[in-house]
């Protein structure tokens, strides 16, 4: 029976809360597979993942890696994944049940017609306890296939990430998208590349990934993210170097308004957590990866200059770095991402 969508679930010392992730898929019975990747973990994390493939042979493979992070376990499943679309599915999150049965349904009758598969997400804080439920319905029609023509303009609360996207197999390994080793938000990367790849789209109003905040140790934690922030210009790098939008423009004025948001999107995570972490280290490491930027094409960085999340994160001076610093704690109180 072909797979329809394999998940790939990244695991580094999962023991005490993977079978959460996992018992969440069961429902997708034979029309998935799930590539539990065993990142090198000191615990039993591959003991749980054995346990699943024992008594689910048809639906959860075990495999096991030395450690290579995030990316690293994302990079070898892709190669082994044999479903038609790829969701990567974070050991301590969780989908929704119902939602996957709805999906799969969908993608059985339109799978063949479309690139991209975009759904909603809910932050919890405690699996009792959801929050914030992030959606498309105001830039996207529901259930039908779309061109990136028919997507209006997002939000600055609306970005298509790790949670909300399920590409097809076959685009991302078109796009030639290969993650980063051991470094941190290297999805922000694999979810922008293969966009310049779509022809066609479609959005599904589900809750469908459950993201679990406030467990000790997440990267999302603002101490961890701060002290990693070269990680997030390691990751601005790539998504940079990933195309050129500014052609795009003339072309697709939706495509490109689509890469553009997702590019400034990007670049202001990595400006907001130079300014956050302050050091006089992080703030000429910002300085350097914006001089890169423009050096490398010129056309693109005035792109970026001229939009609202530069404006916001990116201009250098003491006073600029309080106000994105002041910004960063407004937006963390309403949406407590973390």
């Amino acid at each position: 029976m072909e797979k329809i969508i394999t998940f790939c679930v990244p695991s580094y010392n999962s023991e005490a809360f993977l079978h959460v992730a996992l018992d969440s898929l069961v429902l997708g019975g034979d029309d998935i597979e799930v590539l539990v990747i065993d990142d090198g973990s000191k615990d039993g994390t591959l003991q749980v993942a054995k346990e699943y493939e024992e008594k689910y042979p048809n639906i959860f493979t075990a495999i096991h890696q030395e450690n290579k992070g995030h990316g690293g376990a994302i990079n070898n499943a892709l190669s082994l994944a044999k479903g038609k679309f790829f969701k990567v599915l974070d050991s301590d999150d969780k989908v929704d049940g119902e939602s996957l049965t709805k999906a799969i349904a969908f993608l059985k009758e339109h799978g063949d017609e479309i690139d991209l598969l975009i759904m909603d997400y809910v932050y919890y804080h405690g699996w009792d306890n959801p929050t914030t439920h992030v959606g498309f319905r105001t830039v996207m029609k529901e259930g039908v296939v779309l061109t990136p023509s028919k997507v209006k303009r997002f939000s600055l609360k609306q970005n298509i990430t790790l949670h909300t996207a399920m590409y097809k197999t076959e685009v991302l390994r078109k796009s030639g998208v290969e993650l980063p080793e051991h470094c941190s938000y290297e999805d922000n990367y694999m979810v922008y590349a293969p966009m310049f790849y779509i022809e066609h789209l479609a959005y599904l109003h589900l809750p469908f990934y459950c993201y679990f905040i406030g467990r000790d140790g997440q990267s999302m934690q603002e101490d961890i993210i701060t002290r990693k922030y070269y990680d997030l210009i390691r990751c601005g790098d790539l998504i940079w170097k990933a195309g050129d939008i500014v052609p795009i423009k003339k072309k697709d004025r939706r495509l490109y308004h689509l890469l553009k948001h997702h590019l400034t999107m990007n670049l202001a995570y990595a400006f907001t957590f130079c300014a956050v972490n302050g050091s006089e280290q992080a703030l000429q490491d910002m300085e350097d990866f914006k001089k890169r930027c423009k050096e490398s094409n010129p056309k693109q960085w005035k792109v970026v200059q001229a939009s609202v999340q530069y404006q916001s994160t990116g201009k250098k001076g003491k006073v600029f770095q309080w106000l994105t610093k002041l910004a960063y704690r407004l937006a963390h109180k309403v949406v407590k991402f973390n």
